[in-house]
């Protein structure tokens, strides 16, 4: 059987041959050589979105919006499947087994590419760097999971050289993330949309002041978020959890979206832990204190109040309507907020304290 001599044809004939190429074709092909990779980068594509999660078993996934119902996988597996047919793969000069397979899950297809992964993510950081430069597009979302500190800030540094920005940044830690390594993840990547940070432990002696200029924020274990950084910031959703901050914090954030700070601000929810009886487990009390030298009055259900938040994408949160008061700014927009208190049942003496503030407008 005869060979197409693909490479020998004029760059043009030969842009339009790779651009009908199936999207594994396409990589395979761009691992040929520097020349074949600079092809492949000339075709005018269909600008995929690309999601890349690092964990055991990481994942490379390119979405083409032309095709929403299909994602192109290359899978980093710790363990390969000894049933499929394996074929050898060259990255950067060194060869690598791998395997082709498909899924489908209902109306979603699913095509893997799959690589052993190794104890550093070097493989999946160079495919990274590779598919995001063949398809001229940055990569969209970075996710780690449960990774150690050292790894943490391997894969934080490396993507930080990689681009500048990212979409959705989402960082699950194990429990030794260091001051430096949180230091690092906040000043060196621009979120653009919105940032998940998981942390397992609090990092004793870190204070964070800056603003985190995310539209959605969601953080645990945030004993190192402070009112200024708050105050400086600018979300239009913020979720707190393990907050440090006080009821006279509260109070003082009210007054301030009061006189226009976090403009942008639709949702902020805060939970807060405490240990023993301290006063502020007298809600009454705790409410004296949030609304001190305020305006308030009670809210009143009204239909054109929305009764959930989107916090990002399909994630939703449905809002109460009782136990509810009202703060109202001079261009007519009203801050709902809502407190209360939960007694965790497996500690009696640890309680909840939960806090949040749903800024809506009756005019809109």
């Amino acid at each position: 059987m005869s060979r197409f001599p693909l490479l020998r044809l004029p760059t043009l004939p030969l842009l339009n041959c790779i651009q009908y190429l199936k999207v594994f074709e396409i990589i395979d092909f761009s691992l040929l050589s520097k020349r074949t990779k600079t092809l492949v980068s000339l075709v005018n594509w269909n600008h995929p979105d690309i999601f890349a999660n690092f964990y055991e078993n990481s994942k490379l996934c390119l979405k083409f919006p032309n095709d929403p119902g299909l994602q192109w996988i290359l899978d980093f597996r710790v363990e390969l499947d000894d049933e499929l047919d394996h074929n050898t793969r060259v990255i950067d000069g060194n060869l690598f087994p791998s395997y082709i397979d498909s899924a489908l899950h209902g109306p979603k297809a699913f095509h893997y590419l799959t690589f052993p992964n190794d104890d550093n993510f070097e493989t999946m950081q160079k495919m990274a760097e590779h598919v995001s430069a063949i398809f001229r597009t940055p990569i969209a979302s970075l996710s780690t999971h449960r990774l150690n500190n050292q790894l943490t800030m391997s894969i934080v540094k490396w993507f930080s050289t990689l681009q500048s920005s990212v979409v959705d940044l989402n960082i699950d830690t194990t429990d030794d993330i260091t001051a430096p390594t949180l230091l690092f993840i906040l000043d060196n990547i621009k979120v653009t949309d919105h940032f998940d940070l998981d942390l397992k432990m609090n990092t004793p002696d870190f204070e964070y002041h800056k603003g985190i200029d995310v539209p959605s924020v969601m953080l645990s274990h945030t004993h190192w978020i402070t009112l200024n950084s708050i105050l400086n910031s600018s979300n239009r959703v913020l979720v707190l959890d393990e907050s440090n901050l006080t009821l006279h914090d509260m109070n003082t954030l009210l007054k301030c979206w009061l006189k226009g700070s976090n403009p942008q601000l639709e949702y902020c929810s805060i939970r807060r832990s405490m240990k023993g009886k301290a006063i502020e487990d007298d809600i009454d009390e705790a409410f004296q204190i949030i609304t001190k030298d305020l305006e308030v009055r009670e809210h009143v259900v009204n239909e054109k109040r929305p009764m959930q938040i989107v916090v990002y994408r399909k994630l939703t949160y449905s809002l109460p309507n009782d136990l509810c008061y009202d703060i109202v700014r001079d261009d007519g927009t009203i801050g709902t907020f809502h407190q209360t208190y939960y007694s965790r049942s497996d500690e009696s003496d640890l309680v909840l304290h939960y806090f949040y503030l749903h800024v809506w407008n009756k005019k809109i």
